[in-house]
């Protein structure tokens, strides 16, 4: 039987206290983030029992409702239904409860808003380059100029990534776009670039310029559009508005390319680099330690979201060793155990309503290497297969720590993603470790979760 989204968003709406206590409402690729006047109103508890809703969990000022795959047409028809307005900014005022949060959860909420709108295509550029892999072993000509197409289609993402995240980065800073994304742009221009392959110190009216290479950073960019959100209020301030047109934008630049090319630029590749160089100290004499702590920590850093703090870090390795051998082959487990998990829950519970549930999220799981579904709205909500997690999560950790998998292209393990663990000089060794580490994930986290069991009685009956 199709769902009936109105149904459905009427309900959710109803529970978090009506249409007027919505001050603003967006989505994700799997959740309904929803901005509350005032969150006394809100029966988080009475959204759990909609059927259809996989969960919910408080957000500052608001919920975040797990919809799954069909969250944008549940978003449709609220918004439809309501007249409630879509906007993809969030406002000034929906961001101060966040701050009370702390200094920390302020700088990964920042991380989140800022990294994750590019991370889908950072994931679709790495599986091209992975495919290229494949390509090539197929008999692909690496001469060819087919193959430099698709080469500069796999590695355009990573390099233009200061241009994605200068954007990104206006919308969270709330500040003017075009220079933002301006500012992005000439970070990895020809110029630099030729300055950094000569290497030292050039001048700028005799302020020193240390010669960086940006292509592939995220530390930069992001410093330097936070102080430009700044310099741009600064600027409103002082143009007269008869001449705001031209020198506004004007000022700002004139302003902005010293401090980007002095001081932000450069502070945010100095942190970069100390990063790396961690990570680097650490795979030379421990290479084994990074993945198994990552791993035996992943559910942890997903539900706290720290994972996209990680991002950075992760593409640091990129840029200098070319592979990841700490985040995503820990994510195997991750991924993967969220399908064992969904997989056995789908098989044992005689619940109609959490079998329909579990077939959704090992799809999306299996294949796609989604699993908010799953991990809220099975694994949260009964508890105990959150503990099979767990534990899969420490037994792929510990594997990939004594088989040293790596990841040789951006993007989150899955079925459709694992040539990203085939290595660009043409061994298999590392991609048929990875297939063993994802199967021996998937059947932990079925075991486990055949053996803990689960209470599915918090799905209710399937009429409900």
């Amino acid at each position: 039987m199709a769902k009936d989204y109105v149904v459905l968003g009427t309900k959710i709406v109803e529970k978090l206290g009506g249409a007027e206590n919505i001050t603003k409402i967006f989505h994700c690729s799997t959740r309904l983030r929803i901005q509350l006047a005032n969150r006394e109103k809100a029966d988080l508890e009475a959204v759990k029992s909609v059927a259809g809703v996989m969960g919910a969990v408080e957000a500052a000022g608001g919920v975040q409702v797990i919809i799954g795959n069909d969250v944008p047409k549940v978003y449709e028809a609220v918004t439809a239904k309501y007249n409630l307005e879509k906007s993809e900014a969030i406002k000034e005022k929906l961001d101060d409860p966040e701050e009370k949060k702390g200094i920390v959860a302020a700088i990964l909420n920042v991380l989140a808003a800022i990294i994750g709108p590019a991370i889908p295509l950072i994931m679709c550029s790495g599986l091209i380059s992975a495919l290229l892999v494949i390509m090539v072993h197929l008999g692909l000509d690496t001469e060819s100029s087919t193959y430099a197409i698709i080469n500069m289609v796999g590695s355009g993402a990573l390099y233009f990534l200061p241009v994605l995240l200068s954007y990104t980065a206006a919308k969270k800073f709330n500040c003017d776009v075009i220079i933002s994304t301006f500012l992005g742009a000439l970070l990895i221009s020809p110029t630099l670039l030729g300055f950094a392959e000569a290497g030292g110190y050039i001048s700028l009216f005799g302020l020193p310029v240390k010669a960086v290479n940006y292509s592939s950073t995220v530390i930069p960019v992001i410093l330097t559009i936070w102080v430009f959100s700044y310099v741009q209020k600064l600027v409103e301030r002082v143009v007269p508005a008869a001449v705001k047109y031209i020198f506004r934008p004007l000022l700002c630049l004139v302003i902005m390319i010293p401090v980007m090319l002095c001081v932000t630029g450069p502070v945010g590749s100095y942190c970069g680099d100390l990063l790396s160089m961690l990570m680097g100290g650490i795979n030379n004499t421990a290479p084994w330690a990074s993945v198994l702590v990552t791993g035996c920590l992943a559910p942890l850093l997903v539900l706290t979201g720290m994972h996209l703090a990680m991002i950075p870090l992760v593409m640091g390795m990129f840029a200098t060793a070319g592979f990841d051998n700490m985040m995503f082959p820990a994510f195997i487990g991750m991924n993967f155990s969220q399908f064992g998990i969904a997989l056995a829950c789908m098989l044992k519970t005689k619940n109609k309503n959490l079998r329909t549930l579990a077939s959704s999220c090992a799809l999306t799981s299996f294949l796609a290497g989604v699993t908010e579904p799953a991990l809220y709205g099975i694994c949260i909500r009964m508890k105990r297969p959150l503990a099979a997690t767990w534990i899969a999560c420490i037994v792929n950790a510990v594997f990939c720590a004594i088989a040293g998998i790596k990841v040789y292209s951006f993007g989150a393990p899955s079925f459709f993603t694992m040539p990203i663990f085939m290595n660009p000089d043409g061994t298999m060794g590392n991609f048929y470790m990875a297939i063993v580490a994802a199967g021996l994930t998937i059947v932990t986290a079925f075991a486990a979760t055949w053996i803990l069991g689960f209470d599915d009685s918090v799905y209710g009956e399937e009429n409900e």
